[in-house]
């Protein structure tokens, strides 16, 4: 079973949470071999805090108990993982910006992996299943994330509208069929375009999916069902968001793969027959 990296996962919303459970998380950052031996009294009171306050902090970093938080955490430790992104450097030789991408990238993928809870996945491939149709929306990077879950979705023959403009796909939205989704991406949780188009959709009794990074956000606060990826360090000097995208593409893929295993042979009939009809094109 892939680990879900708790501590790379407290890291990253650590300044986030209140002084009390910062002290928590801080601790068990400090001493996490020592944590997992301990009740939540102990902790509690070694971090100067309460065991109220250990619960708290369990359910922050999507924990539903603090036994459980001692298991993943016991399961980690006994297998450590590489933690860490890198920037590039002035005037740096090509095969070291090779190595750093790379290593950003799989990075990324492996920490959202391990965050992805496998049955909020499930629950949402159940909504997408039954869906009538998928409105998609995001802007800049995100957008590309949207259009890929189109490309996807469309091929397998579930109809998927990726919208440029949110005017028209709010006069979309206001006429939706029954049982129609949208899925709004943001890795920030903040962007006010989408957070709006969710209220929207939610003011029509439209379903709601959330695309962003991991913890506390608007988007994920409004949303029915909440997909966060890894928090991951971006790069300083950067044309475009990278780390987050490509943890963005491997949730989608986790998404999409999920759906299609439980749609098996119907799935790879569409592929296979659009992958020849693209050929007689190209021909």
């Amino acid at each position: 079973m892939i680990g879900e990296n708790i501590q790379g996962r407290i890291r990253s919303i650590i300044n986030e949470l209140s002084n009390s459970e910062k002290k928590i998380g801080e601790l068990i950052l400090k001493i996490p071999s020592e944590a997992i031996n301990m009740t939540a009294l102990e902790l509690a009171t070694r971090a100067g805090t309460s065991p109220a306050t250990v619960i708290r902090f369990c359910k922050s970093i999507d924990i539903p108990s603090f036994t459980q938080l001692k298991v993943k955490l016991s399961s980690e430790i006994e297998s450590p993982t590489f933690e860490g992104y890198f920037d590039i450097k002035a005037n740096e030789p090509v095969h070291e910006i090779k190595a750093k991408l790379l290593g950003n990238a799989y990075q990324s993928m492996k920490e959202t992996i391990e965050q992805l809870n496998d049955q909020r996945i499930d629950e949402v491939v159940d909504v997408l299943l039954h869906a009538s149709i998928i409105y998609v929306y995001g802007i800049g990077a995100s957008h590309l994330v949207a259009e890929n879950i189109s490309q996807k979705w469309n091929r397998i023959g579930k109809p998927t509208i990726c919208a440029t403009d949110p005017h028209i796909l709010i006069s979309i939205l206001v006429t939706a069929p029954k049982e129609a989704i949208f899925i709004g991406i943001s890795n920030s949780g903040e962007t006010k375009e989408v957070i709006r188009l969710v209220e929207i959709a939610k003011s029509y009794k439209i379903r709601t999916i959330g695309l962003t990074q991991f913890g506390a956000n608007s988007i994920a606060g409004k949303v029915d069902y909440s997909i966060q990826t890894v928090r991951s360090k971006e790069a300083e000097l950067r044309s475009a968001a990278t780390s987050s995208l490509h943890a963005q593409f491997i949730a989608v893929d986790a998404l999409f793969y999920t759906y299609a295993s439980r749609q098996y042979d119907p799935s790879i009939s569409m592929i296979r027959n659009s992958k020849e009809e693209i050929k007689k094109y190209m021909r």
